[in-house]
């Protein structure tokens, strides 16, 4: 059973491997510490210290134990985004280690039927997996807690007051009310006195203050103790509350329910069943109930107490399936505990599908990396939103890029960024109409919205998303990052050849200086200099840039034929002419347009069949709810689709049926409240489009082009079958938006369709 919660803990991982603002400085710095080592004034939290200190011993032993994983795996080039990985399933060894310490000690106690319901009920509950491998606070401390109450139920006193000091001095102060409620009742039934208590709390807690006052006053620079800090700003000064308050009774009604999941309902028989359990469980509850004083409550903060109450669980389950086969009762009440577990899962499954919906920032910084990682050049900004939610030094994985959290920035110093990562609910947001005229939207992230119940799909669930995080890129980014590459080439080339003559400049050599001018011109066979005889070359390349004679010197020959000539000769004659790096980056421009218009016509046969779809399956739809016009539009529409069907059947093929499906019901949504709220004008918009398809889907098709080019799915190597399923949805997404645009749909009829 041990195996089977590191397999859910490490799925909760795989599924959900960013982390948000609470785990933040934990995570970054085990980061430092891995990566930067001594140099301190690299580390994060220089920078961004947060609103209370926070101790380094927790990182420290993290990245001491994931340290040989790591080495091995960055040695084998692995991107350190996997590192995070890595660091999160250790923690979740080590809290699965002191968990299965507390079970054993449970076990010799209850016995063996006992131990094995404990482990079902611990791996179906959703946040006690969910939260073992997140570095929190409060999870550095759990491992330390289950060792200390392993020695408590063991009468190990020892190793109960050296642990339950460490999770107490070093991590959380509020377990003092815990601890101190199982010391006593030790102290009532005499288990231990006064006198050994102080024996071993005395020089224990000495030793523990000055670990971590040394520890973290040599990464902090100064004399600190981080556990004390936050105690006084949380309780005493009681500013916790600043990040908002909860109702008294919050744990109970709340927080416990949604811990423990529907096998709650067992822990009261448990206690009535076995009173041996009760002193195990009661301080466990008295706990929450001193902890619910405070004004600020997350379900964090009573997360150590789940294993102590699912023993009352665990002693209820362990009682029926005992006696299952003694009277039919028990083998009732014994199918009603397995229906508990099966909710258990089910609602562990519904928690962790929203639960992956919540990370925009992280999501967001692998779109990004994936979109720009063949640039060379980035700088990045990334908004408060971004950095709470998965953006960690982890996913930093360009070591050549700059990454910036800065929350302070105006707009006018946002402009100096090649891209950005903006918060904003829609692309019509106000934070996103101040960077409209310099940038251009490459991707957006959706975020959790609602649940709502749709009785038409099994389950009768639904996840609504809203949009959350913008990518943005400035405009004339990629002209300058690629002048900024030409300009060091260029510079090469003029420095080799100040003692050169031009004739002795040859291919080998230039290749030899990093620049390969040949492979960029004729790297495709397809794609060649068309030249007229009567028009020279350098006549040619002045059209694309004037330039004046001063600024190069070149031998044209003239007629050539493109038809007669080699490309070798081509090649030659080409590479001869070059003296200066303006007529380079000239060529270069001038290439790179024949290049474009050759690309848009491959893409434009390609995605041609793609938008007819699309447009055929909006405008059925449109009859659908407008059947007073259906007869004067369908003969227009079935002709016209017709016809442009036929003329591109050698294209990319058919969309799957499940994404005419996904855009039939995203059109059904769009139309329904227009159709409602203005009839007569959606009659108007529905004829224009339908009357002049062809037109209209000629428009659509350049602009569908556009946005793919700029998004960098298709060069002019790419052939059909090198077209993945994620780019043939990128090109319905496209078309769809720029339909709905077009037709003057918004979101507001989605929402009023889903209501209705």
């Amino acid at each position: 059973m041990v195996q089977l919660l590191y397999i859910i803990a490490s799925l909760h991982v795989l599924l959900c491997p960013f982390t948000k603002v609470e785990e933040s400085f934990n995570i970054q710095a085990t980061h430092d510490i891995l990566y930067h080592r001594f140099n301190l004034s690299e580390y994060d939290h220089n920078e961004f210290p947060g609103v209370v200190p926070r101790t380094f011993v927790g990182p420290l032993a993290i990245s001491v134990l994931s340290a040989p994983v790591v080495g091995v795996l960055h040695l084998c080039g692995i991107t350190k985004f996997w590192m995070q990985y890595v660091v999160r399933l250790t923690l979740a060894l080590l809290v699965i280690a002191a968990w299965n310490r507390l079970r054993n000690a449970l076990q010799k106690q209850f016995g063996n039927t006992f131990s094995w319901w404990f482990s079902v009920i611990s791996v179906t509950q959703y946040h006690f997996m969910f939260y073992m491998s997140r570095p929190l606070p409060n999870i550095l401390a759990l491992p330390l807690v289950l060792v200390a109450m392993e020695g408590w139920l063991l009468g190990k006193h020892k190793q109960f007051i050296i642990m339950a000091g460490a999770s107490i001095i070093i991590f959380r102060s509020e377990l003092a009310m815990l601890f101190g409620l199982y010391l006593i009742i030790d102290l009532f039934f005499k288990k231990i006195d006064v006198g050994s208590i102080l024996k071993t709390a005395v020089p224990a807690g000495v030793a523990l203050v000055a670990l971590t006052v040394l520890v973290d006053s040599v990464f902090w620079r100064r004399l600190l103790w981080p556990e004390a800090e936050v105690f006084w700003y949380n309780t005493i000064l009681n500013k916790s509350s600043n990040w908002g308050t909860s109702p008294f009774l919050w744990y109970f009604y709340s927080a416990l329910p949604r811990g423990l999941g529907p096998s709650i309902v067992l822990l009261p028989i448990g206690m009535y069943l076995d009173r041996r359990i009760v002193p195990v469980v009661v301080p466990a509850v008295v706990y929450i109930l001193l902890f619910s004083f405070l004004p600020h409550k997350e379900l964090r903060f009573i997360i150590y107490v789940f294993p102590l109450l699912n023993v009352s669980s665990a002693v209820t389950c362990s009682y029926v399936y005992i006696r299952r086969t003694k009277a039919p009762i028990y083998e009732l009440l014994f199918w009603g505990i397995v229906m508990i577990m099966i909710c258990n899962i089910a609602f562990c499954v519904a928690l962790t599908l929203v639960a992956m919906t919540n990370y925009p920032g992280g999501v967001a910084m692998i779109r990004f990396h994936k979109v720009l990682k063949n640039e060379p050049y980035v700088h990045l900004h990334i908004s408060n939103l971004a950095a709470q939610t998965g953006v960690t030094r982890f996913t930093q994985i360009n070591d050549h890029w700059t990454y910036s959290k800065n929350e302070s920035l105006s707009v006018d110093q946002l402009q100096s960024f090649t891209h950005l990562l903006v918060e904003a609910k829609s692309k019509y947001s106000p934070n996103l109409k101040a960077f409209m005229q310099t940038h251009i939207i490459l991707d957006s992230i959706e975020s959790f919205s609602q649940i709502t119940m749709n009785y038409k799909l099994i389950p009768p669930v639904k996840i609504k998303t809203k949009p959350a995080i913008f990518i943005l890129e400035r405009k004339n980014f990629r002209d300058s990052s690629h002048s900024h590459i030409d300009t060091q080439k260029a510079k090469e080339v003029q420095y080799y050849a100040e003692d050169t003559e031009p004739s002795q400049v040859s291919v080998e050599e230039i290749e030899i200086n990093n620049i390969d001018l040949t492979e960029e011109l004729f790297d495709e066979p397809e794609i060649e200099l068309v030249v007229k005889e009567d028009i020279d070359v350098s006549e040619a390349i002045e059209s694309v840039n004037i330039i004046t004679p001063e600024e190069i010197t070149v031998t044209v020959v003239n007629d050539i034929d493109n038809d007669s000539t080699s490309l070798e000769e081509m090649e030659e004659n080409l590479v001869k002419t070059i003296t200066s790096k303006k007529l380079a980056d000239d060529i270069k421009t001038f290439t790179k347009q024949e290049r474009k218009k050759r690309v848009i016509a491959k893409i434009k046969s390609e995605t041609r069949r793609e938008v007819v779809a699309s447009a055929k399956e909006k405008l059925k739809e449109i009859m659908k709810r407008h059947k007073h016009i259906a007869e004067e539009l369908s003969d227009i529409v079935s002709d016209d689709v017709k016809t442009e069907v036929v003329q591109e059947e050698d294209g990319r093929g058919d969309v799957p049926d499940s994404e005419l499906t996904q855009n039939e019901e995203t059109v059904t949504e769009e139309v329904k409240q227009t159709s409602i709220t203005n009839s007569a004008e959606t009659i108007t918009e529905l004829n224009n489009p339908v009357n002049n398809q062809n037109i209209n889907i000629d428009s659509i098709v350049e602009e569908v082009i556009v946005r793919l080019l700029d998004r960098k799915l298709y060069d002019d190597k790419t052939i059909p079958e090198d077209i993945k399923i994620e780019d043939r949805l990128t090109i319905q997404r496209i078309v769809e938006e720029i339909l709905s645009e077009r037709m003057n749909y918004t979101k507001t009829e989605n929402e009023t369709m889903d209501k209705k």
